[in-house]
């Protein structure tokens, strides 16, 4: 088997985020090539490539760049991430080399996505595109399990096994003191910073607050400013971002890409999803809660994060229960761990329709 795999860069990087760490997982076992419109964008949360080459050859992946498909020779396995269209040439010869395209799509706590999950459809160039949805159930594709440098047992990294300070120290190159709490912040503008800060800053363990490149400028007063340490980080890199995730005491992050990663590091978090007209994130953000094994606390405060309802003395009583919440998420850790992942799914299935295709 071989892998075409096409990547278009639309918002905030999470979308090669996603195919990064996909094509990395695959290509330990399948050739990957994967197809990128933006190499620019893609050097910043990989520091090995090189937005003027196509191709190069990156931990075992063959980059290049989208237009570079007008002229390929189209793999047996064609993944297109996320609806993106296709190059047209490439379309046109698809019919002659490739047995299997699939449509790997955004991740979804939906009930529909168990009915869609790989469904084909028909398209115009004769081949049959197959959905593939990754997803939180053993009715779907799974999720991305962790990249390569954990130590995981049943999927989770024991806490302890991480140094926050120092690891922090390591990626950020901040001296932080061995008596702080760290928390991570990737959110979108309008998540209720100003009461997290109010929060953090009247904790009798005092906190260091790390935060993303992207992250609105923080909004303090003197008092807060006295009693938090604020960093503003530079943009970093994938493996230095899913480090951070692993080290906070707290994490707040948005999007697809960071949601998995923050999940597999069983460390307090929030997640903010993408937001959508008609408020349909929310309908998504409340799916995934009813799936979850978190309290009702829990549950009510994450949905209040993105409904801007958040009240300082419901995100008090969630940092006083901070152990507590953190043992939720190494519970809940554990339990998507015991599914199999998506690319071991996603091999399963390549493997089961190549083979028939074959015969």
């Amino acid at each position: 088997m071989r892998i075409d795999l096409f990547c278009q860069v639309v918002d905030n990087y999470g979308d090669i985020g996603v195919c990064w760490r996909l094509a990395r997982q695959l290509s330990r076992s399948i050739p990957v090539r994967l197809f990128v419109d933006d190499l620019q964008a893609f050097s910043r949360i990989e520091k090995a490539i090189d937005p003027k080459q196509s191709p190069q050859r990156v931990a075992h992946t063959v980059i290049h760049h989208w237009s570079d498909a007008e002229q390929a020779q189209p793999a047996p396995i064609v993944i297109e991430a996320f609806g993106c269209d296709l190059p047209e040439r490439y379309l046109h010869h698809m019919p002659q080399h490739t047995q299997l395209w699939l449509n790997v799509e955004y991740l979804s706590a939906e009930s529909w996505v168990e009915d869609l999950h790989l469904m084909p459809s028909p398209q115009a160039n004769g081949i049959s595109k197959y959905f593939f949805f990754p997803g939180f159930t053993e009715k779907t594709g799974g999720l991305l399990a962790p990249m390569e440098g954990l130590e995981i047992e049943k999927g989770v990294r024991a806490a302890e096994d991480v140094d926050s300070i120092s690891t922090v120290e390591s990626v950020v190159g901040l001296s932080i003191p061995t008596d702080h709490k760290v928390a991570f912040i990737f959110p979108y503008p309008n998540a209720p910073l100003e009461t997290l800060y109010e929060v953090l800053a009247q904790q009798v363990q005092p906190w260091t607050v790390l935060l993303a490149a992207t992250a609105p400028e923080p909004v303090l007063s003197p008092e807060q400013r006295t009693r938090l340490s604020i960093h503003r980080l530079p943009f970093i890199q994938q493996a230095d971002f899913d480090a951070l995730l692993d080290a906070a005491d707290l994490n707040i992050i948005r999007g697809e890409d960071s949601f998995v990663r923050a999940i597999w590091a069983a460390k307090p978090f929030i997640w903010q999803p993408y937001i959508q007209d008609e408020d349909t994130h929310l309908e998504k953000l409340r799916a995934w809660l009813a799936r979850t094994p978190f309290d009702a606390a829990t549950k009510q405060l994450i949905m209040d994060w993105s409904t801007s309802q958040l009240r300082t003395e419901q995100l008090q009583q969630a940092l006083q229960g901070l152990n507590g919440w953190q043992q939720q998420c190494q519970a809940y850790a554990r339990e998507l761990a015991a599914h199999y992942d998506l690319v071991t799914q996603l091999i399963a299935f390549c493997s089961q329709k190549c083979q028939k295709a074959v015969k």
